[in-house]
């Protein structure tokens, strides 16, 4: 089995889920959206590559606009 990564759009909002479970390697699709506990992993030895993927990002800005109370939920605004 190889080294565990995820993959994921927008900046590590999953960051105790890759150190609980032994994530070695993130790879973000874009960290402008959201930003996320980037160097925390860093720190903690996890490889972060971000994509930086326009694609990613052209989602996530249509999601937010499409669905800001869900979009607030998830990031704990009101």
């Amino acid at each position: 089995m190889g080294t565990p990564a995820l993959f994921i759009k927008f900046g590590t909002c999953r960051t105790g889920a890759c150190l609980l479970y032994g994530i070695s390697r993130v790879v973000i699709g874009e960290n402008k959206t959201f930003l996320g506990g980037e160097a925390y992993l860093k720190q903690r030895g996890v490889e972060v590559v971000v994509v930086d993927s326009a694609e990613c990002k052209a989602l996530m800005d249509d999601f937010i606009a499409e669905k800001p109370e869900v979009w607030n939920e998830d990031i704990g605004e009101e």
